[in-house]
């Protein structure tokens, strides 16, 4: 089996229904792969990048789990990805991701809908996922379809999201 990181870039886990059941769908999924929640290991605003970067080390898919916010990261997985993504680490002479796998496993707050060039953004998930598609090219790392989560009812309830966050753990199988 491939060593999995875990990566939760949400700013307030605690607050979010849908990323909260897709981690634990995870964690029930595959119970070896290691979890990194970011809002816990920020301190102060910064990160230590040697316990990332020994962690990104170890895996061989690397899941990053996140609201999508303005059309991007969290302010906190943008913290982190600067941080710990380091020349001579993540690129580079020395570098040591490549050929590891990125699984992007996101929700979003918008119906599919509203990602389609004729919907409200103009342009598919995809297309503003680029950045995270170049900066893992950047690090010669293989970047997986992501999975999208779009909006989901406003009175959610497990059993509304189910079995949507399945998807990610059955594309982790497929990598």
């Amino acid at each position: 089996m491939k060593n999995i990181l875990v990566v939760s870039g949400h700013p307030n886990p605690s607050a979010s229904l849908a990323n909260k059941t897709i981690l634990e769908s995870l964690r029930t999924a595959f119970p070896q792969a290691q979890f990194r929640e970011l809002a816990s290991l920020v301190k102060e605003g910064r990160f230590d990048p040697v316990p990332e970067q020994e962690a990104l080390e170890k895996a061989d898919v690397i899941v990053l789990q996140f609201p999508f916010n303005w059309y991007s990261v969290p302010g906190l997985l943008k913290t982190w990805i600067d941080e710990v993504l380091l020349h001579g680490f993540a690129y580079g002479s020395g570098a040591k991701l490549s050929g590891k796998t990125v699984l992007l496993s996101i929700t979003a707050g918008a119906p599919e809908a509203a990602y389609q060039r004729d919907g409200f953004t103009g342009h598919t998930v995809f297309e503003l996922l680029t950045p995270l598609a170049v900066t893992a090219k950047a690090c010669s790392m293989i970047f997986a379809e992501p999975v999208v989560t779009p909006s989901l009812p406003h009175k959610m309830t497990r059993k509304t999201i189910l079995p949507t966050p399945e998807s990610t753990p059955k594309r982790l199988r497929h990598s």
